[in-house]
Formats: C-alpha cells, structure tokens, sequence
C-alpha cells in the first residue's frame, strides 16, 4: 500500500512538473519581444540641456552574441554618452573581431575605445577597477555586455544627479531571455519581499538610511546595468569586493552609499537578460548562504540598524537556509569591513 501511494506521489509530482514546464513553455512562446532599434526608429529628437560627460563601459567575456546590441543601446540614447570604453576579459569567441569593426565604422562623434586584457582577469570587480580608472567621464555606467536598455534610460536617471549628494542613480529592470522575449515587466517581487511597497514610486534617499531600511536585508540593486554611478575613488572597495563570488556588488554598493543618496526611478528602464544556460547561485549554495549571511553581518556592524529590521534580517535569513537545503547549516562569515 505505501509502495502504492510512494508510487501515486511520484505521479503527481511528475504531471505537475510537466504541467507547469509547459506553462513556462507557452509564456515564453507567446511573450512579447523586447526591440531597440523600434524604440529608436519611434524616437523624436528634443534638445536636452546640461548633458553631464558619462562614460559607458561595457565588461565583455564572450558575449559576440550580445554586443551589437549591447553598443548600439548606448549609441541611441537621447542623452548622449561622453565615450564608450569596451573592456574585453581575453575573450575567445569573435568579441574583439566584432568590436574593432564597430570602432572602425563609428561615425556617431561619440569616441569608442577597446581595451583588452592579455589574460583573463578571472573576477568581474578587476574589470569594474578597470572602468573607474579608465573612466574619463564624470559619472560611470557599467553597462553588462549581455544585457540592454530602453533609449530613455540616461536621459531618466541622469536628472537625480542634479542633486549633489547623490552618488548612484538607478532604474528599474524588466527581465528578457536571450531570445529578447519578456520574462518579468519588473523585479519589484524578487526585491520588495516583504511587500513595503518602497519600489511602486520613486524616490531619493540617504545612502545610509537605505542600506539601514532594506538593503540590509537583501542586494535591492539587482542588475548593475541599470545603475550610474558619480565617480568617485572606489579602488579599494572593489579589491574587497574580490573576495566574493557571487555577492560583492552588493557589497559595493553598500560602501558607496555610505558616501551620499541614492535615487531610484520606478520605470524599467534598463534591460537585464537571463540566459537559460546561465550559472545560477543555487549550484553553490552554501556559497550563496555565507555570502548572504556575511553581508547582514557586515551592514548591521556599521549601519544603525532598528531591531524590527534586525528580525527581517534573521527571518530572511532562515527563510533562505530552507530554500537551500541548508537546514543545520552554520554559515561562514567572510568579516567584511569597510
């Protein structure tokens, strides 16, 4: 009889795996395209007055597939780029084949550059020291090779900076798969887990109040695409960030918003893509755990955190061990310090 019901289970679970893959299936199937060059073949040209110098910078590893793409979302923007500086990681597809082609039939005014490594830099943060210091711009966008905005992203966030005390401006994303197809209109559901609310509007706040109020809990900035930062000297932040796999943007942009406010606009504007091949955290996930677990730590060591948040955070934090199969699990704290 229980051989039965072990046997009846295993159906259930089968069916219910095959029912809800081809959901996935059809949605993909039926979900709208995400195109740019639509959007800049609609766009209506408008004089756009103060234009700050921004340097785009796109960290490449092998992603010919995307660069095109990737370049021409900077080049359309209504608020031009003061330079577009390309780092490529030692890449062994046709990356820098494709890259130097399009330097070479660049006539937009805008200066392109291509900087190669001789080897591969084996961490992304390297590559983010790279585009600080070769950033001749008074602001930075680390633009992801593998992902795309809407070309009102800049001229959107650009106007946060008006106030001189911020120090990073940032979208909301929409998800898209590597076919362009919509996959998430927002990533409101995957930040505001507690369902506060903060991300239906916009808004500007004290760095230290944001790490304090939610940043604490989770990385809130999910895809550094959609993000532009005031430069500012943050070598010795991003050497810190090495030491973390999979989590040291967050870590990065904890450091940073100790140092002024952060703005947000509600609209996806930028682009992220998830790729179906793509690494998840989940392949490490003890990993993924101390990380998480090393980052609370670290934020409520020097931000002034209430014990209410404190609570979230110890919540959030078991609720993630049972996502992980960790249950027993004693996490592994990295010590961060500013």
């Amino acid at each position: 009889m229980r051989r039965i019901q072990k046997d009846v289970g295993s159906m259930r679970q089968f069916i219910s795996r095959c029912y809800h893959g081809l959901k996935r299936r059809y949605r993909t199937l039926t979900a709208p395209r995400i195109d740019i060059y639509k959007e800049n073949e609609s766009r209506t040209e408008k004089k756009i007055g103060n234009v700050r110098k921004v340097s785009a910078v796109i960290p490449n590893y092998n992603y010919e597939r995307f660069l095109n793409e990737r370049i021409d979302s900077i080049l359309f923007q209504t608020y031009p780029v003061s330079e577009l500086i390309i780092l490529d990681d030692c890449s062994t597809d046709q990356s820098v084949k494709l890259i130097e082609e399009r330097i070479r039939n660049n006539h937009t005014g805008i200066p392109m550059k291509l900087i190669k490594n001789e080897s591969n830099s084996g961490n992304v943060f390297a590559q983010w020291q790279k585009a600080f210091a070769s950033a001749t711009g008074d602001y930075v966008w680390i633009a992801e090779a593998d992902d795309s905005c809407n070309i009102h992203f800049l001229e959107t966030i650009m106007k946060a900076f008006d106030d001189p005390e911020v120090v990073i401006s940032y979208s909301e994303s929409l998800t898209m798969n590597e076919h362009n197809q919509l996959l998430m209109k927002d990533l409101r559901e995957w930040i505001d887990i507690y369902q506060i609310g903060k991300w239906d509007q916009n808004y500007v706040n004290d760095g230290k109040e944001e790490v304090a109020e939610t940043m604490c809990i989770n990385n809130t900035l999910a895809n550094a695409s959609s993000a532009v930062f005031r430069k500012g000297d943050y070598f010795d932040i991003l050497e810190r960030a090495k030491s973390y796999r999979l989590a040291g943007d967050w870590y990065t942009y904890m450091c940073i918003l100790r140092l002024g406010k952060i703005a947000y606009c509600r609209d996806s504007l930028n682009y992220h893509r998830m790729q179906s091949k793509s690494v998840t955290l989940t392949t490490h996930p003890e990993r993924e755990f101390d990380e998480i677990v090393s980052l609370q730590n670290f934020a409520m060591k020097y931000f002034d955190i209430t014990e209410e948040t404190k609570e979230k955070i110890y919540e959030r934090r078991a609720r993630k061990r049972g996502q992980l199969g960790l249950q027993g699990y004693h996490a592994v704290d990295y010590h961060s310090s500013i």
